[in-house]
Order: C-alpha cells, then structure tokens, then sequence
C-alpha cells in the first residue's frame, strides 16, 4: 500500500511539472508566432518549430509515442482527418502525428479564451457557431482552408469518450469534406486513454500508438455513400482503438514519432 502511495505522488509531481512545462512550451509559440504571422501567414511555417514544440508535448507522459502510416496514405494532399477524440492531449498528438499543416473545428467560445484560444486562432481554428446558418459557415471556412493549402482534423465524436470505446459519429464534418472536394483519412489514437483519460490531470505513463489510415474520396458521393464513408471511418477507427486491427491487415512497421518536417521512415508490409 506505500508503494502504491509513493508511485502516486510521484505521479502527481511529475504531472504538475509537465502541465507546465506543456504550458510554457505553449505560451512560447504563441509569444513567437504571433508577431510572424503579422507578415507570414501562421501555415507557412507551422510545420517547423511550432509543431516541433507542440508535437514533442505528449513525450512529456514519459510514455513511448508510436505512429504506424498506412501507405497510401499521401502525405503531400489536403484532407480531412478525422480522429477518436479521448484526452485533453488529443491536440498535440495529432500535432505530432500528423504530417501536413491542419487546423481544428473548434467551438467558436473556446477560441475566446486567453492562450489556448489565441493559439487556435491563429491557427486557422475553423469556428463553429450555434444557430442557423452555421452548415454553410463551415463549408465556406473549410474551402478557404483547402485553397491555403491546410488540411483540418476533425473529433466526429464531439465529445471526449469516457470509457476508452468511440462514440457515435455525427455526419457534419463528412458533407462538409464533400463539399470541400477532399479526402478522408482516418487516425486512430491507441492508449492514450489510459495515460490521460477525461477527468484527471494526473498522468499514468503508458504505451502511445497512432495509426494514419488509408485516404477515401469524397467526390461525387451521394448523401448515402457519405453516410456509408462515415460509419466506415469509424469502424476503421474503432478496430485499430480496440485490437490493433489496421485495414485489410496491414501491419505497418512502427516508428519513434519525430518532429514535423523530419523524412518519415518507409512503411514496412508484412
């Protein structure tokens, strides 16, 4: 039983020395970038430095960070991602994930808030607003991001799931990629539940595991084939969260997450 009480107080040191440290590291970005994207706009240098501090937040776990790529996945096209949404850290695991410069759809309040909420503005952050009239605001933005070049990543969930398992998926963000004229990618985010569920700040080291999964087309779908890409996205998502189960059985050979910008290693088939 001390044992047990040691281990957790370490752990509850070590996370109030990572939250800030994440918090500075934060505030650090947006102090630089901020005067930058005065005269250049915020994507065009997003994936150097800013993505390697903020990509580089979740090794803060003291946990192993993986990333399995599919390899038709293009990581030279705009798309959509659309991700599991499990933890606080969801952000800068994509950030460190994820290849090509994106923003969020984040609610419109939460880009009011100091710090958090400067630093998704001047990302991009896509805002969504309650009321009518909100479809064609985010089709609107997300054409505009896609002729910029910046790709979006989306949470379908909505909400951060509470028991490790996916939530049901809403259909918005799926017209909208249509709309939009790009694909979907799905990306499965494996542990992270488990390191840092939804509820507490105390961090439980654990094994980190992303899988990018394979590119689908959006255009020409009708609103069934859409409806039909959403609960296969889902499932791809779901498989890989609870057993590893990457598509059509592929087994992509892991690699260290390193910071954007930084050559990817080759996809290994077996």
């Amino acid at each position: 039983m001390r044992y047990i009480m040691d281990v957790r107080v370490i752990r509850i040191i070590w996370s109030a020395i990572a939250w800030t440290t994440a918090f500075l590291g934060f505030v650090s970005v947006v102090i630089l970038a901020l005067p930058m994207s005065l005269f250049r706009r915020f994507e065009t240098f997003q994936g150097g430095w800013p993505s390697s501090v903020i990509g580089r937040t979740p090794l803060l776990t003291l946990s192993p960070f993986q990333i399995r790529e599919d390899p038709r996945h293009d990581a030279s096209r705009v798309c959509l991602y659309v991700m599991n949404h499990t933890s606080v850290l969801d952000g800068p695991v994509a950030v460190g994930a994820l290849p090509h410069p994106f923003c969020g759809i984040e609610n419109a309040g939460h880009l009011l808030l100091p710090g958090y909420g400067w630093l998704m503005r001047m990302a991009n952050a896509i805002p969504v607003h309650r009321g009518k009239g909100r479809t064609a605001k985010l089709i609107a933005a997300a054409k505009n991001r896609v002729a910029r070049g910046i790709s979006i990543l989306a949470f379908p969930e909505a909400h951060r799931t509470v028991d490790g398992k996916l939530l049901p998926f809403r259909k918005g963000v799926f017209f909208m990629a249509r709309a939009a004229g790009i694909p979907i990618v799905p990306v499965a985010v494996r542990g992270l539940h488990s390191i840092l569920p939804k509820g507490t700040l105390v961090v439980t080291p654990g094994a980190l595991d992303v899988y990018i999964g394979p590119p689908f087309e959006t255009r020409g779908l009708s609103d069934d084939q859409v409806i039909s890409l959403a609960a296969q996205a889902r499932q791809i998502i779901s498989d890989y969260v609870e057993g590893g189960v990457t598509v059509d059985g592929l087994v992509i050979k892991p690699r260290t997450a390193v910071p954007s910008g930084v050559p990817r290693a080759p996809a290994v088939i077996s």
